[in-house]
């Protein structure tokens, strides 16, 4: 189907242009998503994060603890010891809304020939087939 090959395409553009932002930020595209996250989530945990974007808990972790040894990121102890709440240090606040921007910038540039309406739509269609494929089990 055209649909899929079109999206896979248009997926690795995106990509590319998201790593080059956040290149040019010292971070790697998935540490931004992950600072996102935190960002639109402040207090999630690293299984909140590894259920949102269906990735394993072991990269999970060791993108959470880089990013904390690069002062972008905190923990803070729940009453269990273990669980470790997430927020965004001072630094790591303001990278995610520098990044944010030229991201954003990114997304209007393309999105910028249809209307608002139409975007919206289109991206209620596109989960609808993304929890369509995470059911499927052929």
């Amino acid at each position: 189907m055209n649909l899929f090959s079109t999206i896979y395409r248009f997926n690795k553009l995106y990509v590319l242009r998201l790593q080059e932002i956040c290149s040019a930020n010292g971070i790697t595209a998935v540490q931004w998503l992950v600072l996102q996250h935190v960002y639109k989530n402040e207090g999630c945990t690293s299984m909140d994060i590894v259920k949102e974007w269906s990735v394993e808990k072991p990269t999970v972790s060791s993108l959470v603890r880089k990013l904390n040894e690069q002062g972008l990121l905190e923990f803070t102890s729940g009453e269990d010891k273990r669980q470790k709440y997430l927020s965004l240090s001072d630094e790591g606040h303001s990278l995610c809304q520098k990044v944010s921007e030229k991201v954003m910038q990114l997304q209007s540039f393309v999105t910028e020939p249809f209307p608002d309406e139409m975007i919206k739509e289109w991206t209620e269609q596109v989960m609808v087939l993304e929890e369509r494929l995470k059911k499927y089990e052929g």
